[in-house]
């Protein structure tokens, strides 16, 4: 059996599915009042089409149709953490942009993301991430499995460890950068809320 979602680094071929998630993610937080950065979140995607992308902007597909990108840094979790926190080995999450018509899919990023590290040879102790948006931050605690740690200033701080999931593969893939992922043959699922956040 095919698992029905597969995970890989983003190539050139992928920037007009990147450039339709993140129109459908604009639409969708305008259509609530909600700001977007539309500049910030071009140029994430941008080094797809100039050919200037190192593989850190990875996508999430389901049956060939992006429904998910993030980015991963891991030169430190970013402003916010204490000196202890920063001295633990961790890959920062940002800038994750999640189909909005696509069920859960903030929930397969974060296992997959906890999976992928926990088979590293180096495991890290965390992956991290932050956001303004205490909402959000909400959000990916209770329902992508992150423990948000504290508010500093204006942004969450959230954690999440890494961890081996049993039969993941059965449901998310891993594919070689530039691997063709092929057309979408599936209907979108019903509307969620899940938001960039970084």
């Amino acid at each position: 059996m095919t698992a029905p979602y597969s995970v890989r680094a983003l190539a050139g071929p992928d920037y007009p599915q990147a450039g339709v998630l993140l129109s459908r993610r604009w639409a969708h937080e305008a259509k609530r009042g909600r700001p977007v950065d539309q500049s910030r979140d071009a140029a994430v995607i941008r080094p797809l089409r100039t050919g200037d992308h190192s593989h850190e902007l990875h996508g999430l597909f389901d049956d060939g149709q992006l429904v998910a990108m993030w980015r991963l840094d891991s030169n430190g979790p970013g402003p916010g953490w204490s000196t202890p926190e920063r001295a633990e080995s961790s890959i920062r999450v940002l800038l994750v942009f999640t189909d909005p018509g696509h069920r859960s899919v903030g929930r397969l990023v974060s296992l997959w993301l906890a999976d992928h590290f926990a088979r590293a040879s180096r495991p890290p102790v965390w992956l991290r991430c932050s956001t303004p948006n205490a909402r959000l931050a909400a959000h990916v605690a209770a329902t992508w499995g992150w423990e948000e740690v504290r508010q500093t200033g204006s942004f969450h701080l959230l954690q999440l460890p890494p961890g081996i999931k049993p039969q993941l593969n059965l449901l998310i893939t891993e594919q070689e950068a530039g691997a063709s992922a092929g057309g979408s043959t599936r209907r979108p699922a019903l509307a969620r809320t899940d938001h960039s956040w970084c």
